[in-house]
């Protein structure tokens, strides 16, 4: 049926065991290189927002606990790409339906065009530092233009392309920040003991710092089986149980994600506490004057955006509008998603000096009632076990009522709502009464969606 063909975009269609080329070294070097970034950087000197936010050993804790579930919700989402081979914006027509997988996938691709805009703005502005310093040549808008059109044609060659970028950023940044450590201490005269020792007013609270650190991770969370549905998985995986079918995705991303954005966000309080600066265009020429120095730090800063934009913000996107328009070749929906991301200009939200925080937090709030649904539909009613054909079978056990399934949209819309009454528990609340409210509501009306599929 025809339908039936637009369901079936060859990019949506499940992974089988010979495209999963991706190891575990592999995929902890991509989430490495994704999350070293300008934002896990500048987050760390915001949060402590000039001594009115959080002390340090605060952040730590707010930091593991962020990214523990991170990884977490990545991994049990990541379940259905391990099992099954299917991306995101194919299974989420199992909770959704056909036609109303696209209001979510909206909602998923909001966060990830402003990421790649707002990171390749930063990247760009790196470029033109460098082209300033060598030829005097000055044109930012000019430099966005040539690195987002890099950075899109990197993304059409796929997973294992964008990887390949993090074996550039890992050990460049990893040098870059333990100069930017050592110039800091050595400038400003001052220990890491004793920059761990600053007071500071607490002016944001626990909750809330939690919710916007997850929130900044929350959109790969969603697409968790986007990438593991790439990894090579055991040949007795239909045996094992939740943790060891997944092994490779939670170590990849304790080590990638947790570790990583831990340090990475420490360096960037260290250097917020004593220069005031939380972009790194600006923290280099504060801390370097040699010309060569400077170049190579700009550099690296340009590799760390490229790693992370890709995989984390642009390939996201590029697959939800392959569900709108199936007919869209993957580079098609890659080059479209990119202009568009470019063409809103993110960079010029900037209400604040910690506005990097409160996007956090927005789009936590945005996210959280999508990924309690997603969690709800397939552990608790589905409990793992996924009718595949019938999600690329227009008229298949998921088309509801003409394509939506109005149980969940309700809860969608529902819990976001409520969310917001709770201030900065809202990305918690969205998150468990999402789930409760399609809980209740499939039990009502969909009852049959709770019997096993085999």
């Amino acid at each position: 049926m025809e339908d039936d063909k637009k369901l079936r975009n060859s990019e949506l269609l499940p992974t089988g065991d010979d495209e999963r080329n991706m190891s575990l070294f592999d995929y902890t070097i991509l989430w490495s290189g994704m999350t070293i970034n300008i934002v896990a950087f500048s987050l760390g000197a915001q949060y402590y927002n000039g001594g009115d936010g959080l002390s340090l050993w605060t952040m730590v804790l707010v930091m593991l606990i962020g990214y523990a579930i991170v990884t977490l919700f990545t991994a049990m989402v990541g379940d259905i790409g391990t099992k099954y081979g299917v991306p995101f914006a194919a299974y989420i027509r199992a909770p959704f339906g056909y036609k109303g997988a696209n209001i979510a996938g909206l909602v998923r691709a909001i966060p990830g065009l402003y990421w790649f805009g707002f990171l390749t703005y930063i990247g760009a502005g790196s470029m033109n530092k460098i082209f300033n310093i060598l030829f005097g040549f000055d044109n930012l808008s000019l430099m966005i233009i040539i690195f987002a059109a890099i950075q899109i044609l990197n993304t059409m060659y796929g997973l294992k392309a964008m990887a390949k970028f993090g074996w550039i950023a890992i050990p460049a940044l990893a040098i870059m920040f333990l100069a930017i450590l050592i110039n800091t201490l050595n400038k400003y005269n001052i220990t890491i003991p004793e920059i761990m020792a600053i007071e500071t007013k607490g002016g944001y609270s626990f909750a809330f710092a939690v919710a916007g650190i997850a929130g900044g991770w929350l959109t790969m969370a969603l697409n968790g089986s986007d990438l593991s549905r790439q990894i090579k998985r055991d040949k007795n995986y239909n045996e094992l149980g939740f943790f060891k079918r997944n092994k490779r995705a939670l170590i990849g991303q304790i080590i990638g994600l947790m570790m990583v954005g831990v340090i990475t966000m420490l360096i960037g309080v260290a250097s917020g506490i004593t220069s005031g600066y939380w972009d790194l265009n600006d923290v280099i020429p504060d801390l370097f004057t040699n010309n060569l120095a400077l170049i190579l730090c700009f550099i690296t800063v340009v590799f760390a955006q490229w790693s992370t934009n890709t995989a984390a913000n642009l390939l996201p996107p590029a697959l939800i509008l392959l569900n709108f328009s199936p007919k869209l070749k993957f580079w098609m929906s890659t080059i479209i998603c990119g202009i568009f991301s470019i063409a809103i200009q993110p960079w010029k939200i900037q209400s604040s000096g910690g506005f990097l925080v409160d996007v956090q937090s927005w789009i936590s709030q945005m996210l959280g009632p999508i990924i309690g649904i997603m969690l709800c539909d397939y552990f608790i009613i589905r409990k793992t076990n996924l009718n595949v054909s019938d999600l690329y079978t227009y008229k298949g056990k998921y088309y509801y009522t003409k394509g939506y399934n109005i149980s969940a949209l309700i809860s969608l819309f529902g819990s976001f709502l409520l969310g917001l009454n709770f201030g900065d528990y809202a990305f918690f609340v969205g998150l468990f009464s999402s789930s409760l409210i399609y809980l209740c509501l499939m039990y009502k009306f969909n009852p049959n969606s709770f019997i096993k599929c085999v």
